[in-house]
């Protein structure tokens, strides 16, 4: 499998673990509070991360490992599991995450048309149009058929 392929497989069980987490997430939230989840579940990342550089046997101090794009980063990954839990534990699995995906790729088309934040320039075309078209129209009757 080449590279690309390889990388779209890990983005698809990426979403996979996403959706999991998400219902997790909600779970703790309703019994523990939103609050307590997002510190909870930070700290754990904190402690794999740790564990992950421990074990690498970094030769880099870790304050070379800094960037200040981390801090909005964090906070945007606070944001996020903040809303994906709340949302999912009223809504459901199904509708939040295909409205997420819905605002992943309209977020993904501008960062890939203008080449933001360094990616590689892909130009939004007709095609790439007519595919989003689909897409939207597909997560329209999604929605449609939720009962809320």
């Amino acid at each position: 499998m080449n590279g690309y392929g390889f990388s779209l497989l890990i983005a698809f069980l990426t979403g996979l673990l996403s959706v999991a987490q998400g219902a997790i997430n909600a779970s703790i939230g309703r019994g523990q509070g939103q609050y307590v989840m997002i510190i909870g579940v930070s700290l754990i990342q904190i402690l794999a991360a740790s564990l992950l550089l421990r074990i690498s046997g970094s030769p880099q101090q870790l304050t070379a490992w800094f960037h200040p794009g981390m801090i909005v980063s964090g906070l945007l990954g606070v944001g996020i599991m903040f809303g994906v839990s709340k949302a999912t534990g009223t809504a459901g699995a199904l509708p939040v995450f295909v409205t997420a995906v819905a605002g992943q790729i309209a977020a993904s088309a501008a960062m890939d048309h203008w080449g933001l934040m360094g990616l590689p320039r892909s130009p939004f075309t007709l095609q790439k149009l007519g595919s989003v078209l689909v897409i939207a129209a597909g997560i329209y009757w999604l929605l449609k058929s939720q009962p809320n």
